[in-house]
Parts: structure tokens; sequence; C-alpha cells
């Protein structure tokens, strides 16, 4: 039989075989679609019941939740909105599981059921919209009648979960085995259809790769092999080309070479051509004495590395309109060894023109802005601001307590203050010389920037740091982080409102925007150095800051930051700690400022550690606020009046934010000087809640007047 007739029938047999394994994979496609199809959904349902198993659980948690703030007074409304939020989801994928699964299947008739007899109780709980709570200045917080039925519902609702909790679990169990062995039989029934479809791939690919080998595979890889050598020689930056033992050029040469030369005809050109009259005498015979040196058999090459004098060579060439430029190269060789030895020499040529360039102008820029930097460091005190204040205040502290003062007592606070005040010069002074360097930096980033990244440019150990982000505009939704050491973000969320108007006259928006300015951004930057220097983790909430009245303003920015330091120091736990409690990570920090009947009230609350009336009983001993005898005698109410006094702290060390007994006493005096009343709500390891209510602010004009 012929050549031809041997190919014809080849391929014949090779069609006819391809055919059949083609029709064979799409029977096991379609199949296996179906499969798949079956197996989704039984995937899906048994997901759905393996989920819905930890609901009844839940819901009975969190029905203990919500008796437990119910019991102690406290907020109610979240624990409220998860149970609703629970229900409704375990509702929802009830309804999608009676879809996905069949309805004859006696486990999910049972859990329907029995979910069916949690109806009574949950919807008088989850419908509740009411008031549970009626405050009072005497009683304080009490439940009112409909918090009372609503009590009563909770706990029966509560008592009613925890009984049938545990079969409504063993019910959706059974229907998740259930499902999983239907799963599992339509799993096995689909791995044996792939591996048939596997099967009839593997012979369907040997059959193509057969039929490939048989093609000429030495013609085509050479084609490609000068493809590629081609395309590479195109594309790279660097000049390439070889030398052989005459020092002569190669015939083959990347087309960059070209450009840097501009020339075209390297083929035979030794190197010293190609040197002569690009470079002065000297420096092309030590070129050429270390090329010789490279075709030494005793020549280590990483040695040689080390003392290339053409690591960067100046040459001269013509710029293409009648003159001269100076351009800088780097050239780099390897040795190519043969059987018998050196073969060529690689040589390899860089333009690293631009890289020298900048490498001279950041090199520039760096000892312009290290002679300003240097002169502007020793202005840098700002730290030392901080501690100034603290020395100022501890004299406040002292004269405080002293039962007389004299004029030698003020004597010491005067030049302190006035040592402060001239600090104060010198970090404006210092201000706008880094406003200065600030217009002038960015310009030299920018050409950085845009020239690329060269070698030469990370020798400069110049950095440019990004800018920072902006603060987040008044009155509008923004979050900010206030991370914790560690770096795990927390964050500051704020939302602002619009102010209120003042009498026949609308506010103007400079003024609201100004009055939003000076109270969120402030809270922002405090909530993340606290979060910084303390290592933890809180979440900052603003609401109606912007509606606060201009009278009330800097008060109120005063007691929220005295507030919101305590929270930090005091209040939100370490990260690890909240974990250990099982709390979330972070923590909030709730800050709430409305308009009552009576005026404004504002609200300060933290999800912390709350506080214990007998730490504040110990803390006042030590300070020898109260004796122990007094100590004993206190209840509740008068150990956490203790907060309030002056000189009182539970922090023993003396840091930047606490341990001064300076702070709540300050806020407590400024609330009263506007005729307004604060108070404070806590529950151990729960929360702390201060709440502050300050009048109209027509009473307070009045009462001036």
């Amino acid at each position: 039989m012929s050549v031809a007739g041997t190919e014809r029938r080849r391929h014949l047999v090779t069609a006819v075989i391809g055919t059949v394994l083609m029709l064979f994979m799409g029977t096991v496609l379609l199949l296996g679609f179906r499969f798949a199809t079956q197996m989704r959904t039984n995937i899906i349902a048994l997901q759905t019941a393996s989920t819905l198993q930890n609901y009844p659980e839940e819901i009975s948690h969190q029905l203990n939740a919500l008796r437990d703030r119910l019991e102690v007074r406290a907020y109610s409304g979240q624990a409220l909105s998860d149970l609703q939020g629970t229900v409704a989801r375990f509702e929802h994928e009830l309804r999608v599981l009676s879809a996905s699964v069949d309805a004859d299947s006696p486990q999910l008739g049972h859990a329907l059921l029995l979910w069916h007899q949690y109806a009574p109780v949950l919807d008088p709980v989850v419908t509740f919209n009411g008031q549970p709570y009626v405050d009072s200045d005497t009683a304080g917080s009490s439940l009112s009648r409909e918090g009372r039925e609503h009590y009563a519902a909770v706990k029966r609702a509560q008592l009613f979960a925890s009984e049938n909790a545990r079969p409504l679990q063993t019910q959706l169990a059974n229907l998740a085995t259930s499902l999983q062995h239907t799963s599992s039989d339509a799993a096995t029934r689909l791995r044996a259809l792939l591996m048939g479809g596997v099967f009839a791939a593997l012979v369907l690919a040997a059959v193509a790769a057969y039929f490939q080998l048989s093609r000429a595979r030495h013609e085509r890889v050479a084609r490609e092999a000068r493809e590629q050598t081609r395309d590479i020689l195109k594309t790279v930056r660097e000049g390439f080309f070889l030398l052989d033992a005459h020092y002569r050029i190669g015939s083959v040469w990347s087309d960059a070479l070209t450009r840097m030369f501009a020339r075209s005809d390297f083929a035979g050109l030794t190197f010293e051509e190609l040197l002569q009259d690009q470079v002065p005498a000297t420096t092309l015979a030590t070129a050429m004495k270390y090329i010789k040196l490279l075709w030494g058999d005793r020549a280590h090459e990483n040695l040689m590395k080390s003392i290339n004098p053409l690591g960067q060579l100046e040459i001269t060439m013509d710029n293409g309109h009648g003159g001269k430029e100076t351009r800088y190269l780097q050239f780099d060789f390897h040795r190519v060894m043969g059987p018998e030895g050196i073969k060529h020499v690689l040589c390899s040529v860089g333009d690293i023109t631009s890289s020298v360039l900048l490498a001279r102008e950041l090199h520039e820029s760096q000892e312009n802005a290290s002679a300003q930097l240097d002169m502007m460091v020793g202005m840098m005190h700002l730290k030392s601001v901080a501690n100034r204040v603290h020395t100022l205040e501890d004299m406040v502290g002292e004269c405080k307590k002293k039962p007389e003062l004299s004029g030698n007592d003020f004597l010491p606070m005067v030049l302190k203050l006035d040592d402060l005040l001239a600090h104060l010069r010198n970090v404006r002074e210092m201000a706008a010389r880094l406003t200065v360097l600030k217009d002038t930096v960015p310009g030299a980033a920018a050409a950085a920037a845009s020239a690329g990244t060269h070698p030469a440019a990370a020798t400069t150990g110049t950095h440019y740091p990004a800018a920072a982000p902006s603060a987040p505009a008044a009155g509008a939704n923004a979050t900010t982080p206030a991370a914790a050491a560690s770096g795990a973000p927390g964050g500051a969320t704020a939302r602002g409102g619009a102010a209120p108007a003042a009498p026949g006259k609308a506010p103007s928006p400079e003024r609201v925007a100004r009055r939003v300015e000076d109270l969120s951004p402030a809270l922002y930057s405090m909530a993340e150095r606290l979060a910084q220097d303390h290592a933890k983790r809180f979440r900052l909430t603003l609401n109606g800051l912007a509606d606060v009245p201009a009278p009330y303003a800097a008060t109120i920015k005063d007691c929220l930051i005295q507030m919101l330091r305590n929270a930090a120091v005091h209040g939100i736990e370490p990260p690890e700690v909240r974990r250990a409690n099982a709390k979330k990570d972070p923590g909030s920090v709730l800050v709430d400022f409305r308009k009552v009947t009576e005026g404004y009230e504002l609200v300060f609350e933290d999800d912390g550690a709350g506080i214990a009336p007998e730490a504040l009983k110990a803390a006042a001993v030590r300070r020898q606020l109260i004796t122990e005898e007094d100590a004993a005698l206190m209840d509740t109410r008068a150990a956490m009046a203790l907060i309030f006094r002056p000189g009182f702290s539970t922090q023993e060390e003396i840091s930047m934010d606490a341990g001064r007994g300076v702070g709540m006493d300050v806020v407590a005096r400024s609330v009263y000087a506007l005729g307004g009343k604060i108070g404070v709500s806590t529950h151990a390891g729960k929360f702390t809640r201060f709440k502050i209510v300050l009048p109209a602010t027509e009473a307070v004009s009045t009462a001036v007047a």
C-alpha cells in the first residue's frame, strides 16, 4: 500500500474515533448536567437545613439577652432588632427549604409543625414597637405599662424557646442527614459518569496528540525559535551582541543597539571601533585591556564584574541637529562557554542616562530637604506642648487644694503660661516652614514618578510620604479609622443633621458648617490617637452634632473630649479581652445629641467594661478623698457620684489622657453652670452611659440676663 493511502486511512480512523468520542462526551455532559442540577438543589437544601439548626438556640440566646436588658433597664432596641432579624431570616430560609425539599419529607413536616408552635409566643415580642421605659428624676428608669407587658411576653417566649429549641434542632438535623444521604447517592452517580467522561477525554487527547506528533516537528520548532529570537531582539531595551576572539561583533544584535549608537552596520565591527571617537583615549585603552582579560582562561568572572570600568561610561555623540550630547551607558559582559573553552563574550549595553540624571537631581533635592529639615527638627517639640499643658494643669490642681491663695501662688503659673505661649509661637513658625517644604518636595517626587523607576533612584534613600486623607465633610455620613496598635482598623462614623434656625433668622451655611467642623473632626482625630496610644479598637458614631446650638458648642465639645478619653482608657477593653468575653470587636462608642421637650439631651455610651462601684470606692480611698468607713456606708448611687469629685481617678499611672483627677469634675461643673443635669448608668461588663440634659438656649439667655 502506498504512503498516501496509509496516511488517508490513518486520518479516516482518527476522524471516526474522534466523532464517536465526541458523541459519547456529549451524552456524558448532558447526563452530568442533570445530575449536577439535582445535586445543587440538594446541597443548597442541605446548607439551608444546616444553617437553620443554629437558629433555635440563637433565638433562645437573643430572648435571654432581651430579657436581661429589660431587667437592668438598659437600651433594648438593638436586642429586639436582632431578634426580629433572626426570626425573619429563619422563616425565610425555612420557606426556601420547603420549596426545595420533597413535600412528603416527614422530617420537614415535623420541623414546620414545631415552628408553627413558636408563632403564638414570639409574635407579641417581635411585633412590639412601644416605649418600654419611663424616666423620672426620682426613680430613674422604670418599666412602663407596655414595657411590663413586653417583659412578660419575653419571659414566656424565652421559657418556650428553651424547652423547644432542642426538639426543633433535632428535626432539622434529621432533615439535614436525609439530604446528605440523597446528595451522597447523587454524587456517586455523577462521579461514575464523570470518570467515563474523563476516560473518553483521555482517549480523545491521546488521538489528538498522536495526530499532532506526526507532523514535521523539527521545522516548526526551528521556525518558532527564530521568530522568538527576532522578537526578543526587537523588544528588549538593552543592546545585546556577541564578541568573538578577535573582539569583533557578530551578525546578530538587538535593535536597541542601533538606537544607542545611531548606526546599523555592526557586523564585523571591532569593539574598539565601536567606541572610537565616542570616549577619551585613556578610557578606550582601559576598556580594551578589560576585554582582553575576559578571554583569559584564569579570569574569575565574578571578580571581573567587580572591576568593570564600563559600569557607567560617559560618551559624546551627535544629537542629530548638528550638536553633541552626553549619554551614559552601562556595559555588562558574560562569557559563553563551549566544549573547548570560551566561545563568545555576550555584551549587554543599557542606557542609564535618565537614571544618572535622576539620581543627581534626587541627591540635590535630598541635600536641600535635609538642610531645611535639620533646621526645623530642632523646633519640633509638639509633644512638649502637651507636657507643658499637663504641668500647668498640675499647678492649677495644687492651687485648688490650698485653703488660701496669694500672689506668689500664681507667679509660677504665669511663668509657665508665658513659656507655653512662646513655645506655641515657635511651633507656628515651624508650621510655616514645613508648608514651604511641602510645596517643594512634591515637585521632585512628581519628576521621579514621571522618570520611572531606575536602579540609581533606589540608591538615594529618599522616600516621599503620601498625602494624608482629608477629614470627613461636616454634616455628611462618613467613616474614619480609629486603628489599634496592632494595625487592625476600628472606625468612627458621624451623621450630621441640619442646625436649628434662630427665631426670625435662618443660620447661614457657613455657621452650620463651622459648628460641625468644630466638633466632629476633633473627635475623629482624638479617637484615632486614643486607639493607637492605648491599643484599643472601637467605632465612634456621632449623631446630631450639627444640631448643637452655638452657646453650647464649646461645653459639648469639652464634655465629649473628656468622656471619649474615659471610654478609651477605662471603658473599651483590649481586643483580646473582648474576644475572650465573646464581645464584638471593635467596640462601640455612641454619641447622640438631640432636642427634647425640656431642652437638649446628650447621650454618651460605650459597650466596654462598665463601672464597678467597689472599684470607685477603692480608688477614692487610695487618693484619700474618703475614708474606709465612708466607703463602707456608701450605696451604689453615692459611689457613682465619686466620678465627679475633683482629684478622683481610677488610673494609677499618670498619662496624657488619665490619672490626673481632672476631667469629669470639670464636665459636671460646666453642665451645672449652664443649668443642666448629668447622670450616669452602667452595667458591669456591658456598657456605661452618660446622659446630659441642658435647658433650651432661650432659658440660658434669660438666666444670664
